[in-house]
């Protein structure tokens, strides 16, 4: 009996196990699911657009600093938020679709770079720096990460710096498609919506 009793507890626990494993799997998949559902339902993006937005920068604009850079997911749509130091205005900017063959590649250098996505919002921005040059220091205003993942979003899969020279600063957006953006403007930050 004891043997027996033994083999039902061990038969109850590997079920338990199996249980538990589908259960995971089960959750894992929801919100994908979940996430297919809720974007069906969506309106589409307004004011979204596949055109190259831009603001030229001023002739004779000084050079303003990046200070970060963050991923948002919303419940229809993903932004990507650049933030310049206060008080000194937005530079000039494009942004715009460019096929993997220009916008996987490094300023200056012109290596490859490996960018997430299938297609790609280029964000140049024009007399804007990512560090403050006094002679021979350099004091970084930009202090995160070059590549930034993508966690929880619907479209954007990441975002990575592929340019800082002679005061042009590119960022590149990998996206799972081709889809309606919009670029909002304000005193210190530069929203990019894609939905």
């Amino acid at each position: 009996m004891p043997r027996a009793a033994a083999a039902i507890a061990t038969a109850l626990l590997l079920l338990a196990g199996c249980g538990s494993g589908n259960g995971s799997e089960e959750q894992a998949e929801e919100p994908a699911a979940t996430r297919t559902a809720t974007t069906a339902d969506c309106d589409p993006l307004p004011g979204g657009s596949m055109q190259k937005q831009e603001r030229p920068a001023p002739a004779s604009a000084p050079t303003i600093f990046l200070t970060d850079v963050q991923i948002e997911a919303r419940d229809c749509s993903d932004r990507v938020s650049f933030t310049f130091r206060d008080g000194a205005g937005l530079p000039g900017y494009s942004v715009s679709y460019e096929p993997a063959s220009t916008a996987k590649i490094e300023d200056g250098s012109g290596r490859p770079v490996e960018i997430a996505g299938s297609d790609f919002l280029v964000v140049r921005f024009m007399n804007a720096m990512t560090a403050e040059i006094t002679g021979e220091e350099v004091t970084p205003t930009y202090t995160g990460p070059r590549r930034i993942k993508a966690e929880e979003t619907r479209f954007v899969r990441e975002v990575v710096k592929t340019g800082d020279f002679e005061a042009l600063v590119t960022w590149v957006i990998g996206i799972d498609g081709k889809r309606p953006f919009t670029a909002t403007a304000s005193d210190a930050h530069l929203v990019v919506e894609v939905g």
